[in-house]
């Protein structure tokens, strides 16, 4: 295998890598009886351990290479079994989300016990995303939480139905296109994230940073403790000003994503 954060035999892909591996293996054994030799050559430009989803984007890829390389049908929810699969072993029980999301044409709308949805909105606004630089662990922090919970699960119970209801309300503004209500979510999700102790101090700098330089509201993404936080613009000026005060609290690396339907016509250069 031949990536960014690894070159070398298969069977010696680091611990870090451990979900790819185990995917690569279960691939390997339904689709390659005959033991033929290859090379998987992977070039994404998600960061990993960032919460953007870059492991389920590599399973779904890695999948549909396999099946396409060895000239078998895969179905979609075929799709999902292996990335749900190869996401287990890297973040622990698997919601799920992400497999949804990478392998979707739409934002998809979803929820436990519910049948999920996808969606479309088109709103004038943008998101500045922003790298800490700092890496996640999201098995680490849903464990923790979990334990949170198993201690008191009355209030830790309470924050987690916030956060709920905080998605829905978020799902039902970015349909309309308020974005002033939408940024007033993020703010009010990120104050029970940092209770639920998943902040740390270098993406409070860069949300405190966001604010100042006029987001509508921030807050940290995927499973915390590092990782990436998102940030509501009302408009490309405004978007861009926010990632010169991220690029200046000392963000990695940024994005700028158009919160329009039609993003992919646009011709913005959104990365730094």
């Amino acid at each position: 295998m031949i990536s960014k954060y690894y070159a070398g035999k298969i069977d010696q892909i680091p611990d870090s890598l451990s979900g790819v591996k185990y995917l690569i293996n279960l691939l390997d054994e339904k689709l390659n009886p005959k033991q033929i030799k290859y090379t998987i050559s992977i070039d994404s430009g998600l960061p990993i351990e960032r919460g953007m989803g870059s492991s389920a984007a590599i399973a779904a890829a890695i999948t549909r290479a396999f099946f396409d390389a060895f000239d078998d049908a895969l179905d979609h929810q075929t799709l999902l079994d292996y990335v749900n699969k190869s996401e287990t072993i890297t973040h622990g029980k698997a919601s799920g989300l992400d497999a949804l999301t990478v392998s979707s044409e739409y934002p998809i709308k979803f929820g436990k016990n519910v049948a999920p949805k996808p969606f479309t909105f088109n709103s004038e606004g943008f998101i500045v995303i922003a790298d800490s630089g700092v890496k996640g662990r999201t098995k680490e922090t849903v464990a923790d939480v979990r334990k949170m919970y198993d201690a008191d699960s009355k209030t830790i119970g309470a924050y987690l139905k916030q956060l709920g209801d905080y998605a829905t309300a978020a799902s039902e503004y970015l349909t309309k296109g308020n974005l002033k209500q939408l940024g007033l979510v993020f703010s009010l999700a990120n104050e029970v994230l940092t209770k639920l102790k998943l902040s740390i101090p270098k993406t409070d700098q860069l949300i405190e940073a966001a604010n100042h330089a006029g987001s509508l509201g921030s807050k940290i993404t995927g499973g915390g403790r590092g990782g990436c936080i998102i940030c509501l613009a009302r408009n490309l000026k405004n978007a861009q000003m926010i990632q010169k005060a991220l690029v200046k609290s000392g963000a990695e690396q940024t994005w700028i994503q158009p919160l329009s339907i039609y993003a992919e016509d646009s011709d913005i250069d959104t990365n730094s």
